[in-house]
């Protein structure tokens, strides 16, 4: 079993450490307190303009020259601003990781975000909006996360029209000045890698940074209840969402994931089996269970025809429901099963740095 490392730098920035002696690449994660939970409400879409423009270069070099650099050892990157996080990626060699390490935090300390490269940051994002439309499924999900989390928590990742078009230069820069600081920010690697010299490299390249974590967003309560949206198309997509444990609550999230994966785990689960193969009322159903350290959230999903769209919506009501009654209770067999399929999901991922 490997060892994890863990160092809380000089600039507050918490540091994990996974060597993986069996591989030769190198995973990194660094997570920053930037999501669009903390864009300005009438500048809608902020987090994800900033995430297009981060990767156009930082430090000396330019967006050509970044992508050119990183290309040419082979690392790949990717940057995701959530409700609550810019979440920042990439994948190299392990013997590349510190090349890789300067040009990621440039990114992070010293972003270019010239003024060229707003409006194509900004067509991107207004592209994406766009293209909603051919997306029900999506659309169905930015609504239930609308109506049940509470405000700002609730955003989409996609802003608005009259948001993306309000954007400017120093809109970009304050945001990413305000919320990239190193407390509260985590950065984690994993795979071939020297953790001493990996963490000196890391605390070397952030000495001064500084910058303290924003405090918790002001919240307006949830909507919640239901909701129906039109759409020109010949299918329903049906989104459930309900409050589960979060992960601060490891034994209960635990035992959710058991339950969703009994419902939900392949084409043994419950619902497949029931709204699927013995009704024939969809062509997809699902649930899930996702978690951080603040909410935990419950989530089902039937895609089907307008003609069987409330009896679909019935049954899995009646399936998720079942759980809590004596001859809904989780078998032995469906336990087993569960288990070993959620142990091969930590086995599979443990594989990839």
């Amino acid at each position: 079993m490997s060892i994890i490392y863990t160092r809380t730098l000089g600039s507050g920035l918490k540091l994990f450490v996974e060597p993986m002696p069996a591989m030769k690449s190198v995973g990194l994660s660094w997570i920053l307190g930037a999501g669009n939970a903390a864009e300005p409400e009438a500048r809608a879409g902020l987090a994800s303009v900033t995430s297009e423009m981060l990767l156009r270069g930082g430090g000396d070099r330019d967006s050509r020259r970044f992508a050119d650099d990183l290309d040419r050892i082979g690392a790949s990157r990717s940057i995701d601003p959530t409700s609550r996080t810019m979440h920042i990626r990439s994948t190299t060699l392990g013997d590349k990781l510190a090349d890789v390490l300067p040009m990621i935090t440039d990114i992070v300390r010293k972003p270019r975000f010239d003024t060229t490269t707003l409006e194509p940051a900004r067509e991107l994002a207004e592209q994406g909006l766009e293209s909603l439309d051919d997306d029900p499924r999506e659309k169905a999900s930015i609504e239930a996360k609308r109506r049940h989390f509470p405000a700002p928590y609730n955003r989409s990742i996609y802003g608005s029209a009259e948001g993306l078009a309000l954007i400017t230069l120093d809109d970009v820069n304050n945001f990413w000045k305000s919320n990239a600081v190193a407390e509260g920010s985590v950065l984690a690697i994993a795979g071939d890698v020297e953790p001493e010299k990996a963490a000196d490299q890391v605390e070397s390249l952030l000495s001064d940074w500084s910058g303290a974590a924003a405090v918790e967003h002001d919240e307006t309560p949830p909507e919640r209840g239901a909701s129906h949206t039109e759409d020109d198309s010949n299918q329903v997509q049906i989104i459930l969402l309900a409050e589960g444990p979060n992960e601060r609550d490891e034994r209960a999230a635990l035992l959710t994931k058991v339950a969703v994966n009994v419902l939900s785990g392949g084409m043994s689960g419950r619902l497949f089996t029931e709204v699927r193969e013995k009704r024939g009322l969809c062509y997809a159903v699902s649930a899930g269970f996702r978690g951080d350290d603040r909410f935990g959230v419950l989530s089902a999903y039937v895609g089907t025809a307008p003609d069987r769209a409330q009896q679909s919506l019935d049954v899995l009501v009646d399936e998720l429901q079942k759980l809590f009654t004596p001859e809904g209770r989780i078998t032995p067999e469906e336990f087993a099963r569960a288990r070993i399929g959620m142990k091969s999901n930590v086995v599979f991922h443990g594989e990839s740095s």
